[in-house]
């Protein structure tokens, strides 16, 4: 069933069963997360940084830009403004691509160390990639 709006709720950790018209902010994090608003039940995971998408929240939640389940089977496309689901036309390929594309230049953009950096910028840069790969081996 299609949500025609997102209710805030701030936590820490994103919790592992989600409600359907919930969106869980987590600033600590950077993230917020939400079921997708057709009612798939598609998990929706927007990473919040300069140059992706960015959170304002005066009561209700405004996301930027448009939320996009391309890689979803339901390929919804929606804004979410002053919390209220705005829909648009389904997300093309081509959209989908350009997307992964820009969140992966966004991501890289975030862990890069400056060419001037000094050399212990760069050490602590380099541990903190490799404590975080190890992270991930678990």
């Amino acid at each position: 069933m299609r949500v025609h709006k997102l209710e805030p709720t701030f936590v820490t950790y994103v919790p592992r069963d989600l409600e359907h018209g919930r969106l869980y902010i987590s600033m600590e994090y950077a993230t917020a997360v939400h079921l997708c608003a057709c009612g798939c039940g598609t998990k929706t995971v927007t990473p919040l940084s300069r140059g992706g998408w960015t959170l304002t929240f005066n009561g209700a939640v405004t996301l930027r830009p448009s939320v996009g389940n391309g890689q979803a089977r339901c390929r919804s496309h929606y804004l979410v403004n002053d919390g209220k689901i705005h829909w648009l036309p389904p997300i093309g390929t081509a959209e989908t691509l350009a997307a992964i594309a820009r969140d992966h230049d966004v991501a890289a953009s975030a862990h890069a160390v400056p060419a001037r950096a000094g050399r212990w910028s760069r050490l602590k840069a380099a541990l903190r990639r490799v404590m975080k790969m190890g992270s991930h081996d678990g």
